[in-house]
């Protein structure tokens, strides 16, 4: 028999060069597949948003508007500290717009009281608010208008009407129309910022045929007194539920507060602020010339 020879078994090693290549290539498809991965995780989501035209800054917003109008509605929902801290963080750079006049949502015969704690910072409790948005917030708006130089500090008017007469024949929204005329048949030049709840600033409104004394808004009725008027509305949205406010839906995932002119491109739009009203379904920018979304 011939020799039977026996010893580990040898496998034929690939030579160091194919590994080299290969661990070159596998190298090379994975950077370049990273460069291909690593952008797209930094494009945007797409959103409605997309194209509108926003901004990031609600004062210089709110200043623009009032520069270019002889009034503007700004309306608020009560008692929402982010709307009340942007209110007093407005008030000291209204001179920026030349604002003369500042309307506030308080019954007019407080005016003699509002009048005195601004002379002479005593009283403040004494001036009688609405229950609805009677806070310590609120009441600090007259300490900061009071520290205001007084060659930069605007007229403080209250516009409403006064409770006594809530039975009589003219409605709240008519009466602050009349005290506004009155501001500008006093003062031609006057530039005014108007604080109100939302529904006060709406533009128009068409009830349904269910409401009893139904009546206009501010707007409706200013525009029959005074059609010359250059007047911007801007409404609100704070904790809206995004299912019935398609700006709060949109816009509140973006950072900080967000305003943005209303028109024919939200037609389609629900705002949060109408769906406890008996109004007949209205387009946004019928109702509102602007918003600030929070």
């Amino acid at each position: 028999m011939g020799e039977y020879q026996t010893g580990p078994t040898t496998l034929n090693p690939k030579p160091k060069q194919y590994i080299s290549d290969n661990v070159l290539k596998y190298t090379i498809w994975l950077y370049s597949l990273l460069i291909l991965i690593i952008p797209l995780l930094f494009i945007p989501t797409i959103s409605y948003t997309d194209g509108y035209s926003i901004s990031n800054d609600r004062q210089s917003y709110v200043l623009n508007k009032l520069k270019s109008h002889d009034i503007v509605f700004l309306g608020t929902t009560h008692k929402k500290q982010p709307i009340l801290k942007f209110f007093s963080d407005l008030i000291p750079n209204l001179h920026d717009a030349e604002v003369t006049h500042l309307g506030l949502e308080i019954c007019s015969d407080q005016q003699e009281t509002i009048d005195k704690f601004l002379q002479t910072g005593q009283g403040l409790a004494d001036i009688k608010l609405h229950h609805p948005m009677d806070c310590e917030e609120y009441r600090n708006i007259f300490n900061i208008i009071r520290r205001i130089d007084h060659s930069k500090r605007p007229s403080v008017i209250a516009l409403d009407l006064p409770k006594t007469m809530y039975r009589g024949k003219i409605n709240r929204d008519e009466w602050m129309a009349s005290s506004i005329v009155r501001i500008f048949h006093e003062n031609p030049n006057a530039k005014v910022l108007l604080v109100v709840g939302n529904l006060h600033v709406w533009k128009k409104i068409e009830w349904e045929n269910t409401v009893p004394n139904s009546h206009g808004f501010i707007r409706t009725y200013l525009s029959e007194l005074m059609p010359r008027l250059r007047a911007f509305s801007i409404g609100q949205c704070i904790d809206q539920a995004p299912n019935e406010c398609d700006f709060t839906r949109e816009f509140s995932q973006l950072e900080g507060a967000v305003a943005i002119d209303c028109d024919g491109r939200f037609s389609d739009w629900k705002i949060g602020i109408t769906r406890l009203v008996a109004a007949k379904p209205t387009k946004v920018w019928e109702i509102l010339d602007g918003v600030i979304v929070y």
